[in-house]
């Protein structure tokens, strides 16, 4: 039996259904414009941050080098790691913050 988690995977599918989410809320209040903007912010920003931009960073500062050992490299994959992890909870923040925005522009005033 295999047990392995493949969290790309999952991370991906929620990253789909987020963006699904803002446009069906976009089109059940009425305004679909607002939910297709949202939903292409949502699948635009999901593909910046699956773009390896952490280690590009690490790279680029001199600080991940083959010969480093010790500290220098644990802080590395730890600073790494982090910052995926930010990446990866980007496009759920973008389609909360336009669901708020077409529940601002539904609300009666």
């Amino acid at each position: 039996m295999n047990t392995r988690v493949d969290l790309s995977n999952t991370a991906s599918t929620v990253m789909f259904l987020a963006a699904g989410l803002v446009l069906a809320y976009g089109v059940w209040t009425g305004r679909r414009d607002l939910g297709l903007r949202g939903a292409v912010g949502v699948l635009g920003t999901a593909l910046l941050a699956g773009l390896p931009l952490p280690f590009l960073l690490l790279t680029r500062a001199g600080w991940s080098t083959p010969a480093q050992s010790g500290v220098g490299t644990l802080m590395t994959f730890l600073l790494a790691g982090g910052l995926g992890i930010l990446a990866t909870f980007l496009p759920v923040y973008v389609a909360v913050n336009w669901m708020e925005v077409i529940r601002s522009e539904t609300r009666p005033r």
